[in-house]
């Protein structure tokens, strides 16, 4: 059991890789906008955005889909979709087809968002469940470290060398392919067993989590779709400095991933302030950097930013639900977090414009301010769940 455990994991680690496969060419956009010059900013941001609105589509028809089609099918043609839209690209020149083929890769990459909590939820419970979701925040972000960096230097090769990235789904398509189950659908599954299928319910408790993401997203795609931008515009660096930057903030998040399971059983529902917390001074760190060497600390604390929010939120969920909803409130979370990234840019650019000339600098000081109100919030709610809790445990 415990090596089919291990199988299990690797299969699910292996397409967490793309999670964030959104952002892959996030350090290229400020090349691909020199190769663009007549397309303004806010449409070559879409090459970032787009596919999160694509995503919000996507998201409850995966959920649903998941009661009648095997989850292993669904994760293999969401990888296809991931390395059709992501490659094809690079041999393209009209900037309205490489938005076609960007929402094509929105839907694969909302299919192995959803599928990757969902099957987590499904095969691990407890502390251990709240460990596998730790490590599969980090394999998320280590695929989105490895994209990033490459693609920052295959940007300087060419705009649309860049693409050429994506090709890191045939690892995915592989190890998919070769170790995860595949499980009968719950509708097929309740009928064999002689029972009814029961009906996903959702709680209020799984709504106010997808409110938090989609909040918390609002501000949290700033570092992807203004810093290459920033880093240019404060001339303190190169495309290829961009991509490093995005890559040590995916190390960063792939680090804490490791250790949330220990951070969740001493801070427990405070983890989540605690991790906006770290995005005040990260955010603050990048906007006033003197140098990249700032931009980089700050990047990095981003990383522990993101990996400890997500996962609070993820493993928040899956316990505000019975476990036959869980695929269901996954999918309407996840839909939270691609509605809020496709709004960065239209919430924080007029706030940031309205400050000064400096939008892209500004921008980041908006997210600080964003998180902090945020951070405040969840640090009340969490210090009276942690005092709930404890009563009931020792009445």
């Amino acid at each position: 059991m415990e090596q089919s455990k291990g199988m299990i994991k690797l299969a699910i680690y292996s397409f967490a890789i793309l999670m964030m496969g959104v952002m892959a060419i996030a350090s290229g956009l400020h090349v691909i906008g020199e190769h663009f010059s007549d397309v303004p900013q806010t449409s070559i941001q879409l090459l970032i955005t787009l596919p999160c609105i694509i995503i919000i589509i996507v998201n409850p028809i995966v959920g649903k889909l998941q009661e009648t089609i095997s989850m292993k099918t669904l994760v293999l043609f969401g990888i296809l979709c991931f390395l059709i839209g992501g490659v094809v690209p690079a041999f393209i020149e009209s900037f309205g087809a490489i938005l076609f083929f960007r929402g094509l890769l929105g839907v694969g990459v909302g299919t192995v968002q959803v599928l990757s909590a969902s099957l987590v939820a499904a095969y691990f419970d407890g502390d251990e469940r709240s460990q596998v979701m730790g490590h599969m925040t980090s394999a998320q972000m280590l695929g989105c470290a490895v994209m990033v960096f490459v693609s920052g230097y295959l940007a300087l090769m060419g705009w649309n060398i860049t693409f050429h990235v994506h090709w890191i789904a045939l690892i995915s398509l592989i190890c998919v392919a070769a170790f995860l189950p595949k499980p009968k659908p719950a509708k097929s599954a309740a009928a064999e067993g002689g029972g009814s299928f029961e009906k996903p319910q959702l709680t209020g408790a799984a709504f106010g989590w997808a409110i938090t993401m989609l909040l918390y997203f609002i501000s949290g795609l700033i570092l992807a779709t203004y810093m290459a931008f920033f880093v240019a515009e404060q001339n303190l660096g190169t495309a290829a400095h961009a991509g490093q930057a995005t890559m040590i903030f995916a190390i960063g998040g792939f680090l804490m991933g490791l250790v949330f399971g220990k951070l969740a059983q001493v801070a427990r529902n405070n983890s989540l302030a605690i991790g906006l917390f770290m995005g005040v001074v990260a955010y603050l760190l990048i906007a006033y950097a003197p140098n990249i060497f700032f931009v980089y600390l700050g990047s990095l604390i981003y990383g522990f930013c993101v990996s400890t929010v997500f996962a609070a939120i993820m493993v928040g969920t899956s316990m505000s639900v019975k476990p036959n909803a869980v695929p269901l409130a996954m999918a309407i979370v996840v839909m939270g977090q691609n509605l809020g990234s496709f709004l960065c840019p239209y919430v924080i650019t007029p706030l940031a414009t309205a400050m000064s000339a400096s939008v892209n600098k500004n921008a980041f000081i908006v997210g600080a301010i964003w998180f902090a109100v945020m951070g405040v919030v969840a640090l009340i709610w969490g210090i009276g769940k942690n005092a709930k809790e404890g009563s009931a445990a020792n009445p």
